[in-house]
């Protein structure tokens, strides 16, 4: 059953790299690849910390509660985005980034100490992590935007939102 959570474990945090580099790419900002070595590397460090806190931390505190609380920061972020036009996207956004996709990390980093999925854990889901931020990226750059265009700051909206209204309600 491990083994089971662990798969989900990697495939969601390969999703939410390919979430935001799609975001990105989406916004066509500038991510240059000192930024992204950054934001990956960074990723995998806090999924290794939080890995090892989540095994000293087994059953002392619920998971769920830093799900609920990861869910509740999105929803506001998704609304901040949605009101103000440059959103997330303003400056520094690599910094933002890296601090707003490790929020959700820690949960997944704990959780994955709490299962014991294994020392490799926090090195493979931030493998796959950059890979599918690349993949995001490349496929927003690619993709024929046109037809999402004309939704501006919509789109971002509507996926910040549907993650942090999942991790709130079903998770």
């Amino acid at each position: 059953m491990a083994i089971l959570s662990s798969v989900f474990l990697v495939f969601f945090i390969a999703l939410d790299g390919f979430i935001w580099g799609w975001l990105i790419g989406y916004r066509r900002h500038y991510f240059p690849l000192a930024h992204f070595l950054l934001l990956s590397i960074g990723t995998g460090f806090v999924l290794w910390i939080f890995y090892h806190i989540g095994q000293a931390l087994d059953e002392v505190i619920p998971f769920y509660v830093f799900n609920k609380i990861s869910g509740v920061f999105l929803l506001i972020l998704s609304v901040y985005h949605l009101i103000d036009t440059k959103g997330i996207f303003k400056k520094a956004v690599a910094l933002k980034l890296f601090i707003i996709i490790n929020i959700d990390n820690i949960g997944i980093g704990l959780l994955a100490g709490f299962d014991a999925a294994g020392r490799s854990f926090p090195f493979v889901a931030g493998g796959l992590f950059a890979l599918f931020f690349l993949f995001g990226l490349y496929v927003a750059y690619k993709a024929a935007m046109y037809k999402f265009q004309q939704y501006g700051t919509l789109l971002p909206f509507c996926i910040l939102f549907s993650m942090g209204f999942f991790k709130l309600f079903f998770s």
